[in-house]
């Protein structure tokens, strides 16, 4: 028979097992000792009271205060290790889950990393919670009603004919609330990622005087969430209230029912008590369940959709760890298609890059320039064909060791809450203050810094938020050239840089041909294209041409100057222009 291979999230649950038959274990020892109060109290109003003895009322009561010590202790015990079982799983699940949320947002733009973690804590709050703790002491319940029968037959079926009505009344909780709630789950999941996504776009949204209108936009969604929340909490609490009157009642039946039978000389005082505290037990689980169905159902909802991401996001494939790449890069007829949509962005590039050669790579908006960088840094896999930097797929390369031999900067330059240092060392603990300055001098940035409020400590902010534009482009920069790189990929890198930055843009890639970093560069300003060696020429996710930057400027100059020429003859009925 075949193993079924349990996925990172199923096998963390079936590892719990071990410390779950330990719950088990003091669930069973707490309920035992339950059973000492309605014994306790038989025994005081049927024996003691009759007797008058001191002695046995005194030995009575010091044996039950050690025995309800003992209960105390065993319930303290299993909430400790349910709570140690939530630390270990959280432990187990959020680190691993986290990187995969991580390089799930990389290859799809626009998801949100911190919904994976907000998922593991709804399920870490469900097995550590009072919901697992009436799971556990559901079982016993029928202890109970076995000690109830043999009472008396009659108070046995008036406590199983109540556990047969909360039953249905728990399902029909269920069935009322699922349905609400789950909706409610998944909306406010897509509104927190609107706002976040709002957040990030805060300087837009303040300069255009949009603010009122997407959060009124914002608004209508939330309130549909908020109408869902409500009516299934409506319901839960209709629902609650009526399982704890029932409950009440239930008692009282069975107080009523006892006395009857004491009348009929069938049972005696103390059983009515006795009878009275057990049917309570009974029914706790039932009515503790329906009171928690909203964070069982919440779990749920989470455990489904953490499951469905782990499926639907495999992890790649890591080769294992490989020498320090030269940086010969090649890429063999590459197409990528964008997931969903099967529209082809990339149209079988190939290109091969000799140690140390730059290149430069050009076109117009959305022709694919910064897809291929992606692709080149292994950040998307191509549908078909390789990337391979020294003949390694950069794709399947161990992503912490592949990180080590490149540098990257991104069209949108992102930077992390900390230090100028921390940002260019990109955050690693064993990175050297000489690596770092050595990254900042190579692309110029290392007199700007030092004229920071702190120099390299100088705290940046969230985002780098405290910087401008332009500086945070020269940090990622730095970043970039941290390390001693075999291949520098800048998407961009002087899109926000004043002309003392673009100098230094210059120098970095001098530098760079001088250390023989293999280097690409996207640009659209053409004083970049002066220091690479070939030009790519990009359009609709083909590369239409390839030469030496004068060459290709010469030539896509003269067919800017003709297009423009045809343009004004147009715009003039068809006549050429009369000079003179």
């Amino acid at each position: 028979m075949k193993k079924i291979q349990r996925n990172t999230l199923q096998q963390a649950i079936a590892e719990s097992k071990v410390a779950f038959r330990y719950v088990f274990l003091f669930s069973f020892a707490a309920n035992i000792l339950i059973l000492g109060l309605p014994i306790y109290t038989l025994q005081v109003l049927d024996r003691v009271v009759s007797s008058g003895s001191m002695e046995t009322l005194t030995m009575l009561t010091i044996l039950m205060i050690f025995i309800f010590t003992m209960l105390g202790a065993f319930t303290a015990v299993r909430s400790f290790v349910l709570i140690r079982m939530g630390k270990w799983l959280d432990k187990k699940l959020t680190v691993s889950l986290a990187e995969k949320a991580l390089a799930s947002a990389a290859s799809k733009p626009g998801s949100s990393g911190s919904q994976v973690v907000r998922d593991v804590i709804s399920i870490k709050q469900f097995l550590t919670g009072q919901a697992m703790i009436a799971a556990f002491d559901a079982p016993w319940a029928v202890v109970f009603l076995i000690v109830l029968f043999m009472i008396h037959p009659l108070t046995g079926t008036v406590a199983l004919a109540g556990v047969v009505i909360l039953v249905a009344i728990t399902w029909l909780n269920e069935r009322t609330v699922r349905v609400n709630l789950a909706k409610a789950n998944e909306d406010s999941v897509q509104s927190l990622n609107q706002l976040e996504m709002f957040a990030r776009n805060a300087e837009v949204v303040e300069a255009l005087g949009m603010r009122q209108d997407i959060i009124g936009r914002w608004s209508d969604g939330n309130d549909e969430v908020v109408r869902l929340q409500a009516v299934a909490s409506q319901r839960e609490a209709i629902i609650s209230a009526i399982a704890k009157a029932f409950r009440m009642i239930l008692q009282i039946l069975i107080v009523a029912v006892g006395a009857w039978l004491v009348l009929q000389n069938q049972l005696t005082i103390g059983s009515i008590i006795a009878g009275s505290i057990l049917v309570g037990r009974v029914l706790a689980p039932f009515e503790m369940a329906i009171g928690a169905w909203g964070q069982v159902a919440g779990m749920r909802v989470s455990y489904d959709r953490l499951n469905k991401f782990i499926n639907e996001e495999p992890d790649r494939d890591q080769a294992m760890s490989l020498p320090e790449p030269e940086g010969l890069l090649s890429v063999e007829r590459v197409m990528y298609a964008i997931p969903g949509t099967g529209v082809a962005f990339i149209k079988g590039i190939t290109l091969q890059m000799p140690i140390g050669q730059s290149l430069g790579i050009i076109g117009p908006s959305a022709s694919g320039k910064s897809t291929l960088a992606k692709l080149i840094m292994g950040i998307y896999k191509p549908n078909t064909g390789n990337v391979r930097l020294d003949s390694a797929d950069v794709y399947t390369w161990n992503r912490k060791d592949f990180g080590r031999h490149v540098g990257y900067l991104p069209q949108d330059v992102e930077l992390f809450a900390g230090t100028v240092r921390d940002n260019i060392a990109r955050m690693r603990p064993d990175a050297t203050d000489e690596d770092v300055v050595a990254a900042a001098k190579i692309t110029g940035a290392h007199e700007f810094i030092l004229r920071l409020p702190n120099g390299y400590e100088t705290d940046i902010g969230v985002g780098g938020a405290k910087l401008s534009g332009g500086q945070r482009q020269r940090i990622g920069l730095a970043r970039a050239f941290f390390g001693n790189p075999k291949l520098v990929v800048l998407d961009e890198p002087n899109s926000n840089l004043d002309e003392v930055g673009e100098n230094a843009l210059m120098v970095a890639l001098a530098n760079a041909k001088e250390k023989k970093i293999t280097t690409i560069v996207i640009a659209h300003r053409p004083a970049v294209l002066n220091f690479v060696d070939k030009v790519l020429v990009m359009r609709d996710g083909s590369a239409i041409d390839l030469g030496d930057p004068q060459d290709i400027m010469k030539k896509y100059s003269q067919q800017s100057q003709n297009a423009a020429a045809q343009a004004a003859v147009k715009k003039a009925g068809g006549k050429p222009a009369i000079k003179g």
